[in-house]
């Protein structure tokens, strides 16, 4: 089963359809999209760590402005406002970036996922990143999934998160246990959890 469908199962399962509705969610679930097809046709590369080479002397044209381009376009049959969300840095003309963790096969099924947004300006704080959404299957719960995909987080960032759940009591505790601290409460209900940079 593809990735994608694999996450929308997961999202059916747990009763987190309203996941998949979210503007940045649908922007995630494109750029895995594109990253499959980009595998297939055996063009290597990522979209968050490939450089632009178009005003260096090779011929052979700009891969990342290429990618960036077909990105743009995908992305844009989607009809998400830019302006909603942040969604969109308007300093680079690009849509954010989106960053998956995938937690390992098991028994060829994915136990859980993270969806990361390569921005952490929706929160004031020195964040370069933020986890929008993390889910593990219930039969999976328990088992360390969460903290093996905490654990594949880059060390440089500054991340934040929304510690809440609708069915996990004390979710706080989960997140403390994967070396997240607590950042602040904004409006007077919403958690916020952050885990600082170790460099």
């Amino acid at each position: 089963m593809e990735i994608v469908e694999q996450i929308k199962e997961i999202c059916i399962e747990t009763d987190n359809i309203w996941f998949l509705t979210h503007s940045f969610t649908k922007i995630g679930l494109c750029d895995l999209q594109l990253k499959e097809k980009l595998k297939k046709e055996g063009n290597i590369m990522t979209f968050n760590n490939c450089k632009c080479t178009c005003f260096t002397e090779t011929i052979d044209g700009c891969i990342r402005c290429d990618v960036e381009m077909e990105r743009e376009d995908e992305i844009d049959k989607l009809n998400l406002i830019k302006d909603w969300g942040n969604i969109y840095d308007y300093d680079t003309c690009y849509y954010i970036k989106s960053k998956w963790i995938i937690a390992d096969n098991i028994e060829g099924k994915i136990p859980g996922f993270m969806l990361i947004k390569c921005c952490g300006d929706d929160i004031k704080g020195d964040f370069t990143h933020a986890i929008e959404f993390a889910c593990v299957r219930p039969k999976y719960r328990k088992k360390g999934i969460l903290k093996n995909m905490v654990n594949k987080l880059p060390k440089n960032w500054n991340i934040w998160l929304e510690a809440c759940s609708a069915e996990i009591e004390n979710v706080e505790d989960i997140w403390k246990k994967c070396g997240f601290q607590y950042h602040e409460l904004i409006h007077n209900k919403h958690k916020i959890y952050k885990k600082i940079s170790a460099f």
